[in-house]
């Protein structure tokens, strides 16, 4: 795809890249929250139950649950941390072409001299 890119291409895909990126950020964020508060939850049952002297295999049990969800909280708030960083690296991706080649394409589109054919350039 590269070889065939157009300044108007590279910057439409990065934006729909980067507004994907974006709102699959904010839909994991959402995510890892829920099981963030859903791990508090389980953690809370366990003393709950601990108090009720259920068995101690149980509480252990639920306890160790609790633990599991928080750690697949944190990895997700990981992800969704990597993938903020993402957004804005794709972000910057697009800025950055904007500062190199909008003035060429700027001239080019304002050139009052249509531009000449692209196969005579690869002829030899």
């Amino acid at each position: 795809m590269a070889a065939g890119l157009t300044y108007r291409e590279l910057v439409r895909e990065v934006g729909r890249l980067t507004g994907e990126v974006r709102r699959d950020t904010a839909a994991f964020r959402a995510l890892a929250q829920a099981q963030k508060e859903q791990a508090a939850d389980t953690r809370r049952i366990s003393e709950q139950i601990a108090a009720l002297h259920v068995d101690e295999a149980t509480v252990a049990e639920t306890s160790e649950v609790s633990k599991i969800m928080q750690g697949l909280s944190d990895a997700a708030l990981a992800y969704e941390s990597a993938a903020e960083e993402a957004g804005r690296a794709a972000a910057d991706a697009g800025a950055q072409a904007a500062t190199d080649h909008d003035g060429i394409q700027q001239a080019a589109d304002s050139a009052p001299v249509p531009m000449a054919d692209r196969t005579w350039y690869t002829q030899e």
